[in-house]
């Protein structure tokens, strides 16, 4: 049963994946869609007009995060000088990145997307983390460190990509040390596989929930984002290409209806 279950949740997820970027393996459609944030200012741009004061400059991040969110992540995550820090779904790094050289702790970035590794190494100097900060390619189930190396983890508008929660709770929990914490940004309710509440999950993983709350303002910021990127899809197209933009474009189109009954949330949960 638990092979057919989760045999279920991988077919769903491609047709998620397809709905929203117009191809069938998330990998590919990550690729694609760094290769072309590279290449296009357009796409900060729209993103810095949609989240005015709260734009985290540097991060260059293809999330929704906010220089507010970072700045909380930070403050629960309670990291030291020589602490290591893990960033699960990484991205090109920024936000990561960002709380490494804020808390001087090292990094430890994984994410699915071979671009995204790439780019993501190519920024270290950016954040003056040469010797301190590696990328590698893994996923929640796997992420490639030892039992208890990691003093905190984050994941920043990702865990939603991870339809087996308990399997990748298992895992988190399994690479922090005691009293680690884990603290991270998704949305319940509504898309496939999430919880409507992540509080039991975290519970049945080992983990004590410390904040859990919505985010600020989060629906009108991307929404914002959403309908800036259908007014510059032309724009975009010419910066990208037309095979880079149109994963973006199409989230911006499939994206709205589901994220207006759902709710993002910040999490802050430490390892029992």
């Amino acid at each position: 049963m638990p092979a057919i279950q989760n045999s279920s949740k991988r077919m769903m997820m491609s047709l998620i994946s397809f709905l929203c970027h117009g191809t069938w393996r998330f990998e590919k459609a990550y690729d694609t869609i760094y290769k072309g944030q590279n290449k296009s200012r357009c796409f900060a741009a729209i993103v810095k007009e949609a989240f005015g004061d709260e734009f985290p400059e540097e991060t260059e991040t293809y999330s929704f995060v906010t220089a507010t969110e970072l700045n909380q992540m930070a403050r629960h995550l309670q990291l030291k000088e020589g602490h290591c820090l893990a960033d699960l779904a990484c991205g090109r790094g920024g936000p990561g990145m960002w709380l490494a050289r804020h808390t001087r702790a090292s990094l430890f970035g994984v994410d699915i997307s071979k671009e995204a590794v790439a780019t993501a190494t190519r920024r270290i100097p950016d954040f003056d983390l040469e010797g301190r900060a590696a990328f590698t390619t893994g996923t929640f189930y796997g992420t490639g460190l030892k039992t208890g190396s990691c003093d905190g983890a984050i994941s920043v508008d990702a865990l939603w990509l991870a339809p087996d929660r308990a399997r990748a709770l298992a895992e988190i929990h399994r690479i922090l040390k005691p009293d680690g914490r884990f603290v991270f940004t998704s949305w319940d309710g509504n898309i496939p596989f999430m919880p409507a509440d992540h509080r039991q999950c975290l519970g049945d993983a080992g983990f004590d929930v410390e904040v859990y709350e919505e985010t600020r303002g989060w629906l009108e910021r991307q929404l914002a984002v959403y309908e800036g990127v259908l007014k510059s899809k032309d724009q975009l197209i010419r910066e990208m290409g037309k095979r880079c933009a149109m994963p973006i474009i199409k989230e911006a189109r499939s994206t709205p209806p589901v994220i207006e009954k759902s709710t993002r949330i910040f999490v802050a949960a430490r390892k029992r």
